[in-house]
């Protein structure tokens, strides 16, 4: 595994280092996706489909036909427009150039954060695919590829996602700071220089040029956004700054937003930062936090359904958990011994519950007793359930 000292140092190096990366694709997708560009009878549609469910399949498509492409040319806005740039039988030798491995030889750490791409994609369909149903090609393309210069990092580099979460997301350090003792670059100036070289599309590209050039712009929508409870004062404030209000109207806006929203729920759902791109997507839609927050989760558990992988983490489990709880937690030390008080409390109850015959007269009683012993014993959250007496439910 590489170390820190042996990887680039400088922009221009990691984007020679990343820019022609081959990415892996999982055999049976790779044979799925072989079948399916050999089938005469599959539509533009259907093909791009298939691409877009094999997310670096579908960054090689996209950037091989941005990249091969007249530089005076627009650059392809979405998988179907790639694919009628490319012809099939570009895409069917693109295919066969890229690396087929078994699941197991695939870095978590990448196909956690296509996970990550794809729960954005699923959040972009959902709260936005209504109201740009014209331009559906290029939000779902461009929401799926937004984090895809981050994809060649961490598939030759998987040590550096563990890194990121345990110094970012668990012990708070600043994001900068960290990107560059690691990287010696910050993340979002390798985004843009990589987005730039590969010609992505301009919603993806004007995305991070926001993030790195003109935040100043998201911390005044993020300002009016915290008055959620009053709406109207926010519609004055956002008639009283045209020029934001027009940002704001961009539908580019909504591939930063449901990549914020998808980023920020990783570690947990009540995070300030999770809350901030919640409550700007709220001022995006017009909508209460309380119905956002319902949709996003919504789309959250749509998303988790489409992706069935035991190894990877998806924001969809902790919504099962107590609003408070984060996945990635502080190393503990040992649990302390039982008080003298709880230990002399558990024996008493255990001693009602064993003695023979039963000193309770109804099950209310024996469940709470129950109660007692398992919270005299250090478990603070105890449910109990029982089976009725005719076994029937």
């Amino acid at each position: 595994m590489p170390t820190s000292k042996s990887l680039p140092r400088t922009l221009d190096a990691w984007v020679q280092h990343l820019g022609k990366l081959p990415l892996p694709i999982e055999q049976q997708q790779h044979l799925r996706l072989r079948r399916i560009l050999g089938d005469s009878r599959r539509t533009w549609r259907e093909i791009a489909e298939a691409i877009e469910s094999s997310p670096s399949f579908a960054l090689q498509v996209l950037r091989e036909a941005n990249q091969s492409s007249n530089s005076l040319s627009d650059p392809a806005e979405s998988i179907e427009t790639a694919l009628s740039r490319l012809g099939l039988s570009r895409c069917e030798a693109l295919l066969s150039q890229a690396p087929a491995l078994p699941e197991s030889d695939i870095p978590l750490a990448f196909k956690q954060i296509l996970l990550i791409s794809q729960h954005a994609s699923q959040q972009a369909r959902g709260l936005f695919g209504a109201r740009l149903a014209r331009l559906w090609n290029e939000l779902h393309g461009c929401s799926l590829l937004f984090l895809s210069p981050i994809w060649p990092l961490l598939c030759a580099h998987p040590q550096l996602f563990e890194a990121w979460e345990q110094r970012v997301l668990l012990k708070g350090e600043r994001p900068a700071a960290v990107e560059k003792e690691l990287l010696g670059v910050t993340l979002i100036q390798l985004c843009v220089k990589l987005a730039e070289r590969w010609r992505l599309p301009e919603w993806i590209a004007r995305g991070y040029r926001l993030l790195e050039r003109d935040r100043r712009q998201l911390v005044r929508a993020l300002h009016i956004a915290r008055d959620n409870e009053h709406p109207l004062h926010q519609q004055q404030m956002l008639d009283a700054d045209i020029p934001l209000r027009h940002w704001l109207t961009h539908p580019s806006n909504c591939v930063l937003l449901a990549n914020g929203l998808a980023v920020s729920a990783h570690h947990a759902w009540d995070t300030a930062h999770s809350l901030r791109w919640q409550r700007l997507t709220g001022l995006y839609l017009q909508i209460p936090l309380n119905e956002l927050q319902q949709e996003v989760h919504q789309h959250a558990v749509s998303s988790a359904r489409l992706i069935h992988d035991p190894a990877l983490w998806h924001p969809a489990q902790a919504l099962i958990w107590p609003w408070d709880a984060h996945r990635l937690k502080p190393a503990v030390s040992a649990a302390a011994p039982p008080k003298r008080d709880d230990l002399a409390a558990w024996r008493q109850h255990c001693a009602r519950l064993l003695a023979d015959p039963s000193t309770f007269a109804n099950v209310p009683q024996l469940t709470a007793c129950a109660r007692d012993a398992l919270q005299a014993c250090g478990l603070k959250r105890v449910l109990l359930l029982l089976a009725d007496r005719q076994h029937t439910r």
